[in-house]
């Protein structure tokens, strides 16, 4: 399981994000961030070359981490946390935007508007979501953090299914034909989504303010 965001880093993310309380434009005009690269742990490529803090990231990219690193970037309207050992494309065809998840883990937050993120396994239509996302060849773990999403596997695309979750009500392993209930939720946590929300000057469905305070992150 990768290492969370330490709690001192959370908290520096988010000094700026907790104003949005007291006065949301006033927040939102002092702490987005610019677009691109946030943190950089470790080896962060992307297009192949090293990437470095501040860089910014365009459709049409790959961005990939190498052993022991990890990448929080944003995307116009998203925000998204690659663990190490990942590469995802940020894809255009037909003058349509695209999310790939090539191998890895990646957790990602999607601003108004329908969006296509995919993995070999599974294609998932979503639209104003957080979700999380495994992809291990032919075989994928999603959990719907909240939102909705049209899920179609892609080896069983009869199989499609449509359903709406609140608080990673229910996570999924695709395995080829097979859509199995997770047991579980893995390796990623309510702090990391109110941390790439807030980069976006949003807060999670589930949000309380005693929860970014306090730091009780998990499940």
């Amino acid at each position: 399981m990768s290492t969370p965001i330490s709690r001192r880093t959370l908290l520096q993310w988010l000094a700026g994000s907790l104003l949005i309380v007291g006065n949301r434009a006033v927040a939102g005009a002092f702490f987005l961030p610019k677009p691109g690269l946030q943190k950089v742990k470790g080896t962060v490529r992307i297009n192949g070359k090293p990437a470095v803090e501040g860089q910014p990231v365009s459709w049409g990219d790959e961005v990939s981490t190498g052993a022991n690193s990890e990448a929080v970037f944003t995307l116009e309207s998203d925000a998204y946390l690659l663990r190490a050992n990942s590469t995802v494309t940020l894809g255009v065809a037909a003058a349509e935007h695209f999310i790939k998840l090539q191998s890895g883990k990646m957790l990602s937050v999607f601003g108004p508007g329908p969006k296509t993120i995919s993995t070999q396994a599974v294609t998932l239509g979503i639209r104003g979501t957080g979700c999380y996302l495994e992809a291990h060849g032919r075989r994928s773990y999603v959990c719907l953090c909240y939102g909705s999403v049209v899920l179609v596997p892609t080896a069983a695309p009869q199989q499609k299914m449509e359903y709406s979750t609140t608080h990673h009500d229910s996570p999924y392993w695709i395995d080829g034909k097979k859509v199995i209930p997770a047991k579980e939720v893995i390796n990623h946590t309510d702090d990391e989504l109110i941390m790439l929300e807030a980069l976006q000057n949003r807060r999670p469905p589930f949000y309380q303010e005693e929860r970014v305070i306090k730091g009780g992150g998990g499940y």
